[in-house]
């Protein structure tokens, strides 16, 4: 049984499923015990079903279980199989299958095409950066991409992936009078051609990079994009193997860039970058990238701690 989007509304309706995704929006940097335990009490007014006589309210009996089901991974246990999550849950496998699907679907859980188990989706980190930024994602990396900024004297971006492009979330510009307009806070580029795009693509699964391009295809922008399969394949792999990646002109002629990913819970959240004009980029290459490297590693590193710590703090 293969469930696609539409029969969500089939098991959860498309109440239920706006509520989940609004509950989501606080499921930040993947923290679930002590929100899910406030969210299961949860109870949804009726409006239109309220008769004389009843409370007009009630449980949401499959929402409760998809959240049990979420709540299952710690920190301790990241990867369940199908059969792991049926046994914890003491669910009849059927309805452990619609949930797992369902989720998975939705992009809430991932499966490992390796070992065909499941971890928590990236799409609950991402609906909380990119629908309120500031706070946490944005808030934490403001200090360090400023400080970039300023030992670089270019401008830096912050981006995530969503929907298969780069959507850009805060950018600091270079006080040099060349500046970057390609780019803005709150607009999305393609991927295969920005380094942000191509760092976020080279650490998912090869089907999925798949299935972007085969929704987005690979637009040509300039001599130096990269339009077909096999260059994109060979690109990736190599920024996988080197931790970083480089936009050679590929999206704006004279505009070259590195990027480098930014990690929660060994999962790459985001990315960030420093766009400059051809002359200086050449001037300084190596110089960038280790400055990249390193604003990269110390985010990674805060967003860990203040995760480890948070943690603490729920389940001292």
């Amino acid at each position: 049984m293969n469930l696609r989007a539409h029969d969500i509304n089939y098991f959860f309706g498309d109440a239920i499923v706006k509520v989940f995704r609004d509950y989501l929006l606080d499921f930040l940097l993947l923290d679930t015990t002590k929100w899910i335990d406030t969210i299961i009490d949860y109870e949804v007014h009726s409006v239109n079903t309220a008769k004389p006589g009843n409370s007009g309210k009630y449980c949401i009996k499959v929402l409760q279980k998809a959240f049990r089901l979420l709540e299952l991974f710690s920190e301790e246990v990241q990867e369940l199989s199908a059969a792991e999550i049926t046994k914890r849950l003491r669910y009849n496998k059927t309805t452990a299958f619609r949930l797992i699907s369902n989720l998975e679907e939705e992009g809430y859980l991932d499966q490992d095409p390796e070992t065909n188990k499941y971890r928590l989706g990236m799409k609950l980190f991402f609906l909380g950066n990119l629908l309120r930024p500031s706070r946490y994602l944005k808030e934490v990396a403001k200090p360090l991409l400023q400080k970039l900024s300023k030992e670089s004297g270019e401008t830096v971006h912050l981006a995530v992936l969503h929907k298969g492009e780069a959507l850009y979330v805060d950018k600091v510009e270079s006080k040099r009078a060349v500046r970057v307009v390609v780019s803005q806070v709150g607009r999305k580029l393609p991927a295969h051609c920005t380094g942000v795009g191509k760092i976020l693509l080279a650490y998912l699964p090869a089907g999925q990079v798949q299935e972007i391009v085969a929704k987005k295809g690979l637009t040509f922008f300039t001599q130096n994009t990269i339009t077909t399969h096999d260059q994109l394949r060979d690109e990736l792999d190599r920024i996988a193997g080197q931790g970083f990646a480089y936009d050679n002109e590929e999206i704006e002629i004279g505009l070259k860039c590195v990027g480098a990913p930014i990690f929660v819970d060994k999962h790459v959240v985001a990315a960030l970058s420093v766009s400059v004009p051809r002359e200086r980029f050449d001037d300084n290459r190596e110089g960038l990238v280790r400055m990249v490297i390193d604003t990269a590693m110390e985010l990674t590193r805060v967003l860990n701690q203040n995760l480890k710590d948070r943690n603490s703090a729920m389940h001292p």
